[in-house]
């Protein structure tokens, strides 16, 4: 079934989604992609670089016609793609795709606009050269003669057949994903569109693709709805403790592997101290031999990159079952709106944080919560700990509850409490509260 595109931005369409796939591309299309990582790593350095010199030459008291001749230059190369060609030729070379400058450039207009609406937010600064590759290209449709065409079948960037995608630049590429992913969207006989592709190689050497796609009929369907609201609790004892009394183990992925990724990383080090020749004025090490060159040390280097690929899969698979109990449960879910990056200056308890990956998992809950139709907020958490769920006595002073302190009793009420339990029924009546007086919704 085919329908007729109009010429319509990505951003007008109702429903967004990506998808991940993994690539099995040939030498020759793994050497491409670097080569276009490369040069994409070439265009963002560039526009740092180009920024800072007009920034610096603003700042001129003489403005003389040199400085205003060169303000001229740089601002002709200054997020234009073709003027930025013409200063580096071999940014038109046969293999180098003609979208990835254009997307460069609005990925460093992104970053600055990140940077002045995102608090928090640091100013963009040089990409560095590392083991990991990527680069942004879009897709593009034919419409000579006004024929009708299938977005997912047609197009610069499109699906061969249930096995094969068609890349710019790269060709014929073999892929696997998810089969209930693929399934559900290569059957769709609603108009949907590829809007552009990120391809990359991450630092185990496995090549990838991530499609964002659109439609203006949705995606998934969503969860029933169960009426009911739930108000979590995250601590490092057990992950997660909820309102209706349920509690998540916390599964501690890097520390089970801990010991087994130090003796790895410590036969990297000496492996790096070996190929040492001697030490410059600076102190860095000269190298017998480039460590790029050392088959051993890669070999090591691609082992250890595999452990914490491992670590982070098994997180991320947890996380989004965690997500998935809670959201398919629950209409109304409520938890703290913690600021990690200010409790991780905790030194001791910073590595168990930021291994139970709290931020993560929050964001993970509000996708799942938005894509099923439920609702996800986050809630001050000022005294939700010291609060009795009960009678609302606040605790203080020596009757402040400390953080070794897991079962207590009230001094106002004389109720019985599990520290985590009470702090999550806490969250609950927050939010619940929070909720009845906007008047949008009633609980």
């Amino acid at each position: 079934m085919c329908y007729n595109y109009c010429m319509k931005r990505m951003s007008d369409y109702t429903y967004h989604r990506g998808l991940k796939l993994r690539l099995y591309p040939s030498f020759k299309q793994v050497d491409l992609i670097k080569r276009n990582s490369g040069c994409a790593r070439f265009v963002y350095n560039r526009l740092i670089a180009v920024g800072q010199e007009i920034h610096d030459l603003k700042k001129c008291r003489i403005y003389s016609k040199p400085v205003k001749d060169r303000l001229d230059y740089l601002e002709t190369i200054y997020c234009d793609a073709k003027e930025l060609k013409n200063t580096a030729p071999f940014l038109s070379e046969p293999g180098i795709d003609s979208d990835m400058v254009a997307n460069e450039i609005l990925n460093y207009r992104n970053a600055w606009r990140q940077y002045r609406e995102i608090p928090g937010s640091s100013v963009p600064t040089f990409h560095k050269k590392s083991n990991e590759y990527s680069y942004n290209t879009s897709n593009h449709y034919s419409y000579k003669n006004g024929n009708d065409i299938q977005g997912l079948w047609e197009g610069s960037i499109r699906f061969l057949d249930r096995d094969h995608l068609n890349l710019p630049i790269l060709g014929r590429v073999r892929f696997k994903g998810s089969r209930k992913d693929l399934s559900s969207i290569l059957s769709r006989t609603e108009e949907t569109r590829i809007g552009s592709a990120r391809i990359g190689i991450d630092p185990c050497g496995k090549c990838y693709v991530s499609l964002k796609l659109a439609s203006d009929s949705p995606f998934y369907e969503p969860l029933p709805q169960t009426g009911k609201a739930v108000g979590i609790d995250l601590n490092l004892s057990n992950f997660l403790w909820d309102s209706d009394d349920l509690t998540i183990d916390n599964p501690k992925y890097r520390k089970k592997l801990f010991d087994k990724l130090i003796k790895e990383q410590r036969k990297l080090s000496r492996m790096a101290e070996r190929n040492i020749d001697h030490y410059s004025d600076q102190r860095k090490p000269i190298y017998k031999k480039p460590l790029s060159q050392c088959k051993n040390y890669q070999s090591q280097r691609l082992r250890i990159s595999g452990l914490h690929s491992r670590i982070r899969n098994q997180r991320k698979d947890f996380l989004y079952r965690a997500a998935k109990e809670e959201v398919k449960s629950h209409d109304y879910i409520f938890a703290e709106d913690l600021k990690v990056r200010n409790l991780l200056k905790n030194h001791r308890l910073a590595e168990a944080i930021s291994d139970v990956g709290w931020y993560e998992f929050l964001d993970i809950l509000s996708w799942e919560a938005e894509k099923n139709g439920k609702l996800f907020m986050k809630v001050p958490p000022q005294n939700t700990t010291q609060t009795c769920s009960v009678c609302g006595h606040i605790s203080s002073g020596k009757n402040r509850i400390t953080l070794g302190m897991r079962e207590w009793v009230c001094p106002e009420c004389g109720t019985y409490h599990v520290r985590d339990l009470n702090a999550s029924k806490n969250i609950l009546n927050k939010g619940i509260s929070i909720l009845n007086k906007t008047g949008i919704y009633k609980l």
